[in-house]
């Protein structure tokens, strides 16, 4: 195999990692649920970062309740995890929706998501990081 071409490096810097945040890609949030990732090692992570996500109904209700989507940092991949000023990223309302956003969290070794479900429903919540 021949040694990589610069044009072939660049395309490898540009590459797109998405990670689901959950592993069974969707989860079911009753009213007043808090749905954290598991820690995201963001040492070799992208410079640029959005996350897509979806909120729907589940269990036959007829809305899903609101969910809020922030950010999480913390020093050590096990460490307490801390949300910084103005960390929420997203909102959906009982309706429902989804949407892709462009997020700038601070600069953290580690970072978790939270999906923080409101009152009046359960969620099926299914959303990734992508970064590049």
């Amino acid at each position: 195999m021949p040694p990589p071409q610069p044009e072939d490096t660049e395309m490898a810097e540009h590459r797109i990692r998405s990670t689901f945040l959950w592993k069974q890609h969707a989860l079911s949030g009753t009213a007043g649920a808090t749905l954290d990732s598991d820690p995201i090692d963001m040492r070799d992570g992208g410079k640029t970062l959005s996350v897509s996500y979806s909120v729907g109904t589940s269990g036959g209700v007829a809305t899903c309740g609101s969910v809020n989507f922030s950010y999480l940092g913390s020093p050590v991949y096990d460490g307490t995890y801390v949300s910084p000023t103005n960390g929420t990223f997203a909102t959906v309302g009982d309706a429902g929706g989804s949407d892709i956003v462009a997020i700038t969290p601070p600069v953290m070794p580690f970072m978790k998501l939270r999906a923080e479900v409101g009152t009046s429903g359960t969620a099926l919540i299914t959303a990734a990081l992508h970064t590049r």
